[in-house]
Protein backbone atom coordinates (compact mmCIF):
# COMPACT_ATOMS: atom_id res chain seq x y z
CA UNK A 1 0.00 0.00 0.00
CA UNK A 2 1.51 3.31 -1.01
CA UNK A 3 2.13 5.96 1.64
CA UNK A 4 0.05 9.14 1.49
CA UNK A 5 -0.12 12.73 2.98
CA UNK A 6 -2.69 16.00 3.54
CA UNK A 7 -6.53 16.99 5.69
CA UNK A 8 -9.98 15.87 7.32
CA UNK A 9 -13.78 16.01 6.39
CA UNK A 10 -16.73 16.94 8.71
CA UNK A 11 -18.64 14.96 11.26
CA UNK A 12 -22.33 15.53 10.45
CA UNK A 13 -24.60 13.65 12.83
CA UNK A 14 -28.08 14.98 13.47
CA UNK A 15 -28.93 15.65 17.07
CA UNK A 16 -31.60 12.99 16.94
CA UNK A 17 -29.37 10.36 15.31
CA UNK A 18 -28.26 7.39 17.42
CA UNK A 19 -24.68 7.44 18.67
CA UNK A 20 -22.32 5.13 16.75
CA UNK A 21 -21.26 1.90 18.32
CA UNK A 22 -17.74 1.75 19.78
CA UNK A 23 -15.17 1.29 17.06
CA UNK A 24 -17.47 2.48 14.24
CA UNK A 25 -15.74 4.88 11.88
CA UNK A 26 -16.32 8.60 12.21
CA UNK A 27 -17.59 9.73 8.84
CA UNK A 28 -16.89 13.14 7.38
CA UNK A 29 -18.97 15.31 5.10
CA UNK A 30 -18.55 15.17 1.31
CA UNK A 31 -15.27 16.82 0.29
CA UNK A 32 -16.32 19.17 -2.46
CA UNK A 33 -17.54 22.53 -1.18
CA UNK A 34 -14.29 24.48 -1.08
CA UNK A 35 -14.38 27.88 -2.78
CA UNK A 36 -11.46 28.23 -5.23
CA UNK A 37 -8.78 30.47 -3.78
CA UNK A 38 -10.32 30.63 -0.31
CA UNK A 39 -7.77 28.24 1.16
CA UNK A 40 -5.20 28.28 -1.64
CA UNK A 41 -3.16 25.09 -1.81
CA UNK A 42 -4.68 23.93 1.48
CA UNK A 43 -7.90 23.25 -0.48
CA UNK A 44 -6.18 20.17 -1.93
CA UNK A 45 -6.35 18.40 1.41
CA UNK A 46 -10.02 17.31 1.30
CA UNK A 47 -9.46 16.01 -2.25
CA UNK A 48 -6.46 13.93 -1.25
CA UNK A 49 -8.18 12.77 1.92
CA UNK A 50 -11.21 11.60 -0.07
CA UNK A 51 -8.94 9.57 -2.37
CA UNK A 52 -7.22 7.82 0.53
CA UNK A 53 -8.67 4.85 2.35
CA UNK A 54 -9.43 5.22 6.03
CA UNK A 55 -6.38 3.03 6.79
CA UNK A 56 -3.97 5.19 4.77
CA UNK A 57 -1.77 8.05 5.94
CA UNK A 58 -1.77 11.48 4.31
CA UNK A 59 0.73 14.29 4.86
CA UNK A 60 1.56 17.12 2.50
CA UNK A 61 2.80 20.69 2.48
CA UNK A 62 0.42 23.31 1.06
CA UNK A 63 3.20 25.87 1.54
CA UNK A 64 5.42 23.91 -0.87
CA UNK A 65 2.65 23.67 -3.48
CA UNK A 66 2.14 27.45 -3.27
CA UNK A 67 5.84 28.09 -3.87
CA UNK A 68 6.06 25.73 -6.84
CA UNK A 69 2.98 27.18 -8.51
CA UNK A 70 4.29 30.66 -7.82
CA UNK A 71 7.22 29.75 -10.08
CA UNK A 72 4.77 28.57 -12.73
CA UNK A 73 2.62 31.72 -12.48
CA UNK A 74 5.64 33.89 -13.26
CA UNK A 75 5.78 32.23 -16.67
CA UNK A 76 2.04 32.11 -17.37
CA UNK A 77 -0.08 34.61 -19.25
CA UNK A 78 -3.64 35.34 -20.30
CA UNK A 79 -6.43 33.10 -18.99
CA UNK A 80 -3.90 30.57 -17.65
CA UNK A 81 -2.44 33.20 -15.32
CA UNK A 82 -5.90 34.39 -14.30
CA UNK A 83 -6.92 30.84 -13.39
CA UNK A 84 -3.73 30.27 -11.39
CA UNK A 85 -4.26 33.49 -9.45
CA UNK A 86 -7.89 32.57 -8.72
CA UNK A 87 -7.28 29.00 -7.54
CA UNK A 88 -3.70 29.06 -6.18
CA UNK A 89 -2.73 32.63 -5.30
CA UNK A 90 1.05 33.11 -5.21
CA UNK A 91 2.60 33.86 -1.80
CA UNK A 92 2.82 37.59 -1.14
CA UNK A 93 6.33 37.22 0.27
CA UNK A 94 8.16 34.13 -0.94
CA UNK A 95 10.71 34.32 1.90
CA UNK A 96 8.39 35.13 4.80
CA UNK A 97 8.23 31.54 6.07
CA UNK A 98 11.98 31.11 6.46
CA UNK A 99 13.31 31.24 10.01
CA UNK A 100 16.07 29.78 12.17
CA UNK A 101 15.54 30.91 15.74
CA UNK A 102 15.06 29.31 19.16
CA UNK A 103 15.58 25.70 18.06
CA UNK A 104 13.16 25.90 15.12
CA UNK A 105 14.38 25.98 11.53
CA UNK A 106 12.19 26.50 8.46
CA UNK A 107 14.02 26.62 5.15
CA UNK A 108 12.82 26.90 1.55
CA UNK A 109 14.61 26.23 -1.71
CA UNK A 110 13.44 26.68 -5.30
CA UNK A 111 15.12 25.44 -8.45
CA UNK A 112 14.46 25.43 -12.19
CA UNK A 113 15.77 22.39 -14.06
CA UNK A 114 15.83 23.43 -17.70
CA UNK A 115 16.48 21.53 -20.91
CA UNK A 116 19.77 22.54 -22.47
CA UNK A 117 18.07 22.38 -25.88
CA UNK A 118 15.17 24.73 -25.13
CA UNK A 119 15.17 28.53 -24.86
CA UNK A 120 13.60 30.32 -21.91
CA UNK A 121 13.04 34.04 -21.53
CA UNK A 122 15.76 35.83 -19.56
CA UNK A 123 13.01 37.92 -17.95
CA UNK A 124 11.41 34.76 -16.54
CA UNK A 125 14.69 33.44 -15.11
CA UNK A 126 15.38 36.84 -13.55
CA UNK A 127 11.89 37.06 -12.02
CA UNK A 128 12.20 33.53 -10.55
CA UNK A 129 15.58 34.42 -9.09
CA UNK A 130 14.46 37.76 -7.65
CA UNK A 131 11.06 36.66 -6.33
CA UNK A 132 11.81 33.10 -5.18
CA UNK A 133 15.62 33.00 -5.04
CA UNK A 134 15.35 30.16 -7.57
CA UNK A 135 18.49 28.70 -9.05
CA UNK A 136 18.44 27.66 -12.73
CA UNK A 137 20.40 24.66 -14.01
CA UNK A 138 20.56 23.19 -17.49
CA UNK A 139 20.16 19.41 -17.78
CA UNK A 140 20.23 16.98 -20.68
CA UNK A 141 16.84 15.32 -21.07
CA UNK A 142 18.47 12.64 -23.24
CA UNK A 143 20.58 11.60 -20.24
CA UNK A 144 17.77 10.70 -17.81
CA UNK A 145 19.87 8.94 -15.18
CA UNK A 146 22.40 11.77 -14.87
CA UNK A 147 19.65 14.43 -14.87
CA UNK A 148 17.65 12.59 -12.20
CA UNK A 149 20.80 12.25 -10.10
CA UNK A 150 21.32 16.03 -10.14
CA UNK A 151 17.73 16.77 -9.09
CA UNK A 152 17.86 14.10 -6.38
CA UNK A 153 21.14 15.43 -5.00
CA UNK A 154 19.48 18.82 -4.65
CA UNK A 155 16.44 17.25 -2.95
CA UNK A 156 18.66 15.34 -0.52
CA UNK A 157 20.63 18.48 0.35
CA UNK A 158 17.66 20.82 0.79
CA UNK A 159 15.69 18.34 2.94
CA UNK A 160 18.75 17.33 4.99
CA UNK A 161 18.44 13.71 3.91
CA UNK A 162 14.72 13.26 4.60
CA UNK A 163 13.91 13.05 0.87
CA UNK A 164 17.05 11.70 -0.83
CA UNK A 165 15.26 10.73 -4.04
CA UNK A 166 12.48 12.75 -5.63
CA UNK A 167 12.47 11.82 -9.31
CA UNK A 168 13.36 8.60 -11.16
CA UNK A 169 15.05 8.45 -14.57
CA UNK A 170 11.65 7.41 -15.98
CA UNK A 171 10.43 10.90 -15.13
CA UNK A 172 13.00 12.48 -17.45
CA UNK A 173 11.62 12.15 -21.00
CA UNK A 174 12.76 13.63 -24.34
CA UNK A 175 9.75 15.97 -24.50
CA UNK A 176 10.46 17.37 -21.02
CA UNK A 177 11.75 20.94 -21.14
CA UNK A 178 11.60 21.98 -17.47
CA UNK A 179 11.00 20.79 -13.93
CA UNK A 180 10.10 23.49 -11.40
CA UNK A 181 10.84 22.35 -7.86
CA UNK A 182 10.33 23.59 -4.32
CA UNK A 183 11.68 22.02 -1.14
CA UNK A 184 10.54 22.92 2.36
CA UNK A 185 12.24 21.69 5.54
CA UNK A 186 11.07 22.02 9.13
CA UNK A 187 12.94 21.02 12.26
CA UNK A 188 11.74 22.10 15.68
CA UNK A 189 12.07 21.16 19.32
CA UNK A 190 9.00 20.98 21.52
CA UNK A 191 8.63 23.67 24.15
CA UNK A 192 8.51 20.74 26.60
CA UNK A 193 9.86 17.44 25.39
CA UNK A 194 8.33 14.07 26.21
CA UNK A 195 10.27 12.13 28.83
CA UNK A 196 7.99 9.16 29.48
CA UNK A 197 5.90 6.70 27.57
CA UNK A 198 5.48 3.09 26.63
CA UNK A 199 3.43 0.61 24.65
CA UNK A 200 -0.33 1.16 24.73
CA UNK A 201 -3.19 -0.10 22.53
CA UNK A 202 -3.63 2.04 19.41
CA UNK A 203 -6.73 1.84 17.22
CA UNK A 204 -5.57 1.74 13.60
CA UNK A 205 -7.58 3.03 10.66
CA UNK A 206 -8.58 -0.44 9.51
CA UNK A 207 -10.23 -1.11 12.87
CA UNK A 208 -7.66 -3.40 14.49
CA UNK A 209 -5.76 -2.63 17.69
CA UNK A 210 -2.19 -3.36 18.60
CA UNK A 211 0.40 -1.97 21.03
CA UNK A 212 2.24 1.14 19.85
CA UNK A 213 4.75 3.40 21.59
CA UNK A 214 3.01 6.51 22.96
CA UNK A 215 5.22 9.27 24.31
CA UNK A 216 3.90 10.68 27.58
CA UNK A 217 4.31 13.92 29.49
CA UNK A 218 2.39 16.05 31.97
CA UNK A 219 2.27 19.67 30.81
CA UNK A 220 0.23 22.86 30.84
CA UNK A 221 -1.53 22.82 27.47
CA UNK A 222 -4.62 24.33 25.85
CA UNK A 223 -7.25 21.96 24.49
CA UNK A 224 -10.85 22.22 23.33
CA UNK A 225 -13.76 20.03 22.26
CA UNK A 226 -16.36 21.05 19.66
CA UNK A 227 -18.69 19.25 17.28
CA UNK A 228 -17.47 15.77 18.15
CA UNK A 229 -13.75 16.61 17.83
CA UNK A 230 -10.98 17.28 20.37
CA UNK A 231 -7.97 19.48 19.69
CA UNK A 232 -4.74 20.01 21.64
CA UNK A 233 -2.06 22.59 20.79
CA UNK A 234 1.60 21.64 21.28
CA UNK A 235 3.92 24.66 21.03
CA UNK A 236 7.52 24.46 19.87
CA UNK A 237 10.40 26.19 21.65
CA UNK A 238 9.89 29.10 19.26
CA UNK A 239 6.27 30.10 20.07
CA UNK A 240 5.79 31.21 16.45
CA UNK A 241 5.17 27.52 15.65
CA UNK A 242 2.72 24.98 17.02
CA UNK A 243 1.31 21.56 16.22
CA UNK A 244 -2.45 21.11 16.54
CA UNK A 245 -3.48 17.50 17.20
CA UNK A 246 -7.12 16.79 16.32
CA UNK A 247 -9.00 13.53 16.96
CA UNK A 248 -12.59 12.32 17.32
CA UNK A 249 -13.96 12.96 20.80
CA UNK A 250 -14.99 9.28 21.00
CA UNK A 251 -12.50 6.49 20.40
CA UNK A 252 -13.56 5.74 16.82
CA UNK A 253 -11.91 5.11 13.48
CA UNK A 254 -11.72 8.34 11.47
CA UNK A 255 -13.08 7.52 8.02
CA UNK A 256 -12.40 11.01 6.66
CA UNK A 257 -10.98 14.19 8.07
CA UNK A 258 -13.17 17.11 9.12
CA UNK A 259 -13.61 19.87 6.52
CA UNK A 260 -11.29 22.86 6.38
CA UNK A 261 -13.82 25.21 7.99
CA UNK A 262 -14.20 22.77 10.91
CA UNK A 263 -10.41 22.62 11.29
CA UNK A 264 -10.25 26.42 11.30
CA UNK A 265 -12.99 26.51 13.93
CA UNK A 266 -11.05 24.09 16.13
CA UNK A 267 -7.91 26.19 15.69
CA UNK A 268 -9.76 29.29 16.86
CA UNK A 269 -11.21 27.38 19.81
CA UNK A 270 -7.83 26.15 21.05
CA UNK A 271 -6.36 29.63 20.64
CA UNK A 272 -8.97 30.95 23.09
CA UNK A 273 -8.64 28.05 25.56
CA UNK A 274 -6.71 28.44 28.80
CA UNK A 275 -3.85 25.97 29.37
CA UNK A 276 -4.64 23.30 31.95
CA UNK A 277 -2.59 20.53 33.52
CA UNK A 278 -2.79 17.69 31.00
CA UNK A 279 -1.15 14.33 30.54
CA UNK A 280 -0.45 14.10 26.82
CA UNK A 281 0.14 10.72 25.18
CA UNK A 282 1.19 10.91 21.55
CA UNK A 283 2.55 8.29 19.14
CA UNK A 284 6.24 8.46 18.28
CA UNK A 285 6.10 7.83 14.56
CA UNK A 286 7.20 8.67 11.05
CA UNK A 287 5.27 8.63 7.78
CA UNK A 288 6.00 9.27 4.12
CA UNK A 289 3.62 10.10 1.30
CA UNK A 290 3.73 10.89 -2.39
CA UNK A 291 1.12 11.48 -5.04
CA UNK A 292 0.33 13.21 -8.29
CA UNK A 293 -1.77 16.32 -7.73
CA UNK A 294 -3.24 17.10 -11.16
CA UNK A 295 -6.61 15.29 -10.63
CA UNK A 296 -7.16 17.15 -7.36
CA UNK A 297 -6.09 20.47 -8.88
CA UNK A 298 -8.55 19.96 -11.73
CA UNK A 299 -11.30 19.28 -9.19
CA UNK A 300 -10.56 22.71 -7.71
CA UNK A 301 -11.00 24.31 -11.13
CA UNK A 302 -7.37 24.61 -12.25
CA UNK A 303 -7.37 23.12 -15.74
CA UNK A 304 -5.67 25.33 -18.31
CA UNK A 305 -2.03 24.72 -17.34
CA UNK A 306 -2.52 20.99 -18.05
CA UNK A 307 -4.18 21.32 -21.48
CA UNK A 308 -2.06 20.80 -24.57
CA UNK A 309 -2.61 23.68 -26.95
CA UNK A 310 -4.48 25.81 -24.37
CA UNK A 311 -1.89 26.40 -21.66
CA UNK A 312 -0.32 29.85 -21.96
CA UNK A 313 3.28 29.77 -20.71
CA UNK A 314 4.33 32.56 -23.06
CA UNK A 315 6.08 34.55 -20.34
CA UNK A 316 8.36 31.56 -19.70
CA UNK A 317 9.47 30.38 -23.15
CA UNK A 318 11.14 32.31 -25.95
CA UNK A 319 9.00 33.13 -29.03
CA UNK A 320 9.32 30.53 -31.77
CA UNK A 321 9.59 27.59 -29.34
CA UNK A 322 7.02 24.80 -29.34
CA UNK A 323 4.04 25.46 -27.01
CA UNK A 324 4.52 24.04 -23.54
CA UNK A 325 2.13 22.73 -20.89
CA UNK A 326 2.25 21.01 -17.49
CA UNK A 327 2.31 17.21 -17.72
CA UNK A 328 2.79 16.26 -14.06
CA UNK A 329 2.63 17.72 -10.54
CA UNK A 330 4.00 15.58 -7.71
CA UNK A 331 4.73 16.03 -4.06
CA UNK A 332 6.75 13.74 -1.84
CA UNK A 333 6.69 14.44 1.89
CA UNK A 334 8.02 12.91 5.09
CA UNK A 335 7.28 13.70 8.73
CA UNK A 336 8.83 12.41 11.95
CA UNK A 337 7.47 13.09 15.45
CA UNK A 338 9.55 12.06 18.43
CA UNK A 339 10.28 12.89 22.06
CA UNK A 340 12.34 16.03 21.41
CA UNK A 341 10.38 17.50 18.52
CA UNK A 342 9.50 17.22 14.84
CA UNK A 343 11.26 16.94 11.49
CA UNK A 344 9.34 17.33 8.25
CA UNK A 345 10.16 17.93 4.62
CA UNK A 346 8.38 18.06 1.27
CA UNK A 347 9.45 18.45 -2.33
CA UNK A 348 6.96 19.57 -4.98
CA UNK A 349 7.79 19.26 -8.66
CA UNK A 350 6.00 20.62 -11.75
CA UNK A 351 7.02 18.93 -15.01
CA UNK A 352 6.64 20.96 -18.19
CA UNK A 353 6.65 19.33 -21.63
CA UNK A 354 6.15 20.52 -25.17
CA UNK A 355 3.44 19.35 -27.58
CA UNK A 356 5.51 17.15 -29.96
CA UNK A 357 -2.76 4.78 31.75
CA UNK A 358 -2.18 5.44 35.73
CA UNK A 359 -4.89 6.95 38.00
CA UNK A 360 -4.70 10.73 37.74
CA UNK A 361 -5.73 13.48 40.13
CA UNK A 362 -9.26 14.77 39.42
CA UNK A 363 -7.97 18.05 37.94
CA UNK A 364 -5.59 16.34 35.48
CA UNK A 365 -7.10 16.04 31.99
CA UNK A 366 -6.33 13.07 29.78
CA UNK A 367 -5.48 13.51 26.09
CA UNK A 368 -4.47 10.05 24.88
CA UNK A 369 -3.97 9.86 21.13
CA UNK A 370 -4.78 6.15 20.71
CA UNK A 371 -6.82 6.41 17.51
CA UNK A 372 -6.47 7.92 14.04
CA UNK A 373 -5.66 11.61 14.40
CA UNK A 374 -4.90 14.79 12.50
CA UNK A 375 -1.79 16.97 12.72
CA UNK A 376 -1.61 20.60 11.58
CA UNK A 377 1.83 22.21 11.82
CA UNK A 378 1.31 25.96 11.81
CA UNK A 379 3.37 29.12 11.45
CA UNK A 380 1.22 31.15 13.83
CA UNK A 381 2.91 34.44 13.06
CA UNK A 382 2.23 34.16 9.32
CA UNK A 383 -1.03 32.21 9.71
CA UNK A 384 0.25 29.53 7.32
CA UNK A 385 -0.16 25.76 7.51
CA UNK A 386 3.29 24.28 6.83
CA UNK A 387 2.24 20.63 7.01
CA UNK A 388 -1.07 18.86 7.56
CA UNK A 389 -1.79 15.17 7.84
CA UNK A 390 -4.25 12.45 8.80
CA UNK A 391 -2.50 9.63 10.63
CA UNK A 392 -4.35 6.33 10.41
CA UNK A 393 -1.47 3.83 10.42
CA UNK A 394 1.60 5.35 12.11
CA UNK A 395 4.91 3.64 11.53
CA UNK A 396 7.35 3.30 14.45
CA UNK A 397 10.13 5.88 14.56
CA UNK A 398 13.45 4.44 15.68
CA UNK A 399 15.49 6.99 17.56
CA UNK A 400 19.05 7.38 16.17
CA UNK A 401 21.66 5.95 18.48
CA UNK A 402 23.46 9.30 18.67
CA UNK A 403 20.19 11.01 19.67
CA UNK A 404 20.21 13.31 16.63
Amino acid sequence: MRPRLVLLLPLAIAACAPAPEAGDPVRGEPPAAVAPGKHGALALFPMLDAEAGRDENIVYSPASVSQAFGLLALGAGGETLAQLEAVLPSPADAHALESNERDVEVSLANALWLSKDFRFRDSYLAAARNRYDATAERIDMLQPAASADRINAWSNKETKGLIPSFISPDGITPDLVAVLTNAIYFEGKWQQKFTGGGKEPFLFGDGHEEPFHLMSQEMQRASAEKGGWRVLRLPYSNPRYAMDVIMPAQRKVMETAPPLDRIDMLSRAVEKAEPRPTRVRLPRFEIAWEDGLIPSLKALGLTLPFQRGKADLSRMVEPGQAPAYVSAVRQLAKLQMFDEGTKAAAVTGISIVVTSAPIQPPDLLEFTVDRPFLIVLRDLERDVVLFIGRIAAPEPYDMPKDGS
